[in-house]
């Protein structure tokens, strides 16, 4: 029988807002709002994730609100991180940016080709940001070596897998390589004469490309540049290869939606899941079986790609509001509000010091699965920072999908879809000057 003890704390964490109070200023650098002056704030968020994210979200933004006089901080859940994406940029067209958003990562050179982000970098070095925050997790909002974001919620895909499917199929340990994969997504596949009883793996749709990048940096690629996509490549051309083959041999499901695969997963009807991190706390606690997690099985190499986003400042707004602004993103990202967040979701804690708080330290004991993550970040590299961003994952999703529906093979798919995003990378370049 499953402990009923992480479902407790999640409880308690979604009921208190996730963390005391905890106030901080720069010092010489930015100054709490006067009380008698308040300074009204509209942060945008997505959810991209499965799960009570966006509960605890506005809980945290309501215990902020309680606890820090002059500042009132507005929640605006945006959908997607694509939805979000789309709304900052519309209301960046109009002169009326939220205050804050949370952009998934590969956003950063849309966002700055728009001339829209607040340099941090000085703030950060006053601060403790570079000490104590994790290098990798805040590379993701590095451009020529200044900062644009602090990061809050970094993810990396990860397997889940049904550890009592598992033993019914005689399996032990979750595969390690490709092959691995291949041979456990069989022998976990049931079907009833034509009828599909279950698959043996899924990877979550919606974000196909994102896991795409993690098979190409397993085979030894990173498949895009600063001014290009390299999925043309040998190593990229093989990746969806072996994912051809997989949904050929009748192991893995041709197509699925983001929440739908999720849901599949907890219901049994699959039994081994990529999925973010991000969902690992909603997955572990709603499912009736023990959910095993592990690295995304390699082939070269391990790897995987990061996404989550960094919380990012507007531009163009007041200097009270930029003040105001840091002293909520400085908040959000504070060692003990990254500890309890990190727990409540599954996404990674962004600061050092939030996974030596004896709560984690509790936590990691109890949810080992917790610590996968994290130690599969140390082979992960920021996910597609390349200008226009959202054009490339269009193309690279309709180039997988199509290729797992039967309708063209795999090199076809990629090398147009390569060449269709070049085109359109040099041509916002080109705009941009």
């Amino acid at each position: 029988m499953k402990s009923t003890k992480p479902n407790m704390m999640r409880r308690r964490l979604l009921a208190t807002g996730l963390a005391a109070p905890f106030v901080s200023a720069m010092p010489g650098i930015l100054t709490p709002a006067r009380a008698n002056d308040t300074v009204k704030l509209q942060f945008m968020y997505p959810v991209g994730v499965s799960g009570d994210i966006n509960t605890i979200i506005s809980n945290m933004i309501a215990e902020f609100n309680a606890t820090h006089d002059g500042v009132e901080v507005e929640a605006i859940y945006a959908g997607s991180y694509d939805n979000t994406e789309q709304k900052v940029i519309t209301s960046l067209g109009v002169g009326e940016p939220p205050a804050l958003w949370l952009p998934i990562n590969s956003s950063l050179q849309t966002f700055l080709g728009l001339d829209a982000l607040e340099d941090i970098t000085e703030q950060a070095k006053a601060d403790d940001i570079y000490d104590d925050f994790i290098g990798g997790f805040l590379d993701t909002a590095v451009s020529d070596g200044r900062l644009y974001g602090l990061s809050y919620q970094p993810s990396t895909p990860v397997l889940y897998y049904n550890k009592d499917a598992f033993a019914e199929a005689g399996l032990g340990d979750a595969p390690v390589t490709w092959d691995e994969l291949m041979t456990a997504a069989q022998a976990l596949t049931i079907r009833d004469g034509d009828a599909l009883k279950r698959w043996g793996l899924t990877i979550g749709g919606g974000w196909h490309d994102w896991m795409f990048e993690g098979y190409c940096r397993q085979n030894g690629l990173v498949p895009w540049e600063a001014d290009k996509v390299l999925w043309d490549r040998p190593e990229a051309i093989e990746a969806l290869e072996f994912w051809k083959k997989m949904v050929d041999a009748g192991c893995m499901a041709p197509a699925s939606t983001w929440q739908g695969s999720a849901n599949d997963f907890m219901a049994g009807s699959t039994a081994m899941l990529y999925h973010s991190t991000g969902s690992l706390t909603n997955l572990r606690t709603s499912s009736p079986f023990e959910v095993g997690v592990a690295f995304m099985p390699k082939r070269k190499q391990f790897g995987a790609s990061q996404g989550g986003g960094p919380i990012m400042i507007a531009k163009n707004q007041s200097d009270a509001k930029k003040e105001a602004a840091w002293t909520f993103a400085r908040w959000m990202t504070n060692t003990e509000n990254q500890a309890a967040w990190s727990r409540a979701t599954g996404y990674l804690a962004v600061r050092k010091s939030s996974w030596q708080q004896p709560e984690m330290q509790q936590y990691l004991a109890e949810v080992p699965q917790a610590e996968v993550a994290m130690k599969q970040a140390e082979y992960s590299g920021a996910f597609l920072q390349v200008p226009a961003y959202s054009r490339a994952r269009d193309n690279l999703k309709s180039a997988i999908d199509r290729t797992l529906a039967g309708e063209i093979a795999p090199e076809a798919a990629l090398t147009t879809a390569t060449a269709d995003t070049n085109r359109e990378i040099q041509r916002v370049q080109r705009r941009q000057g």
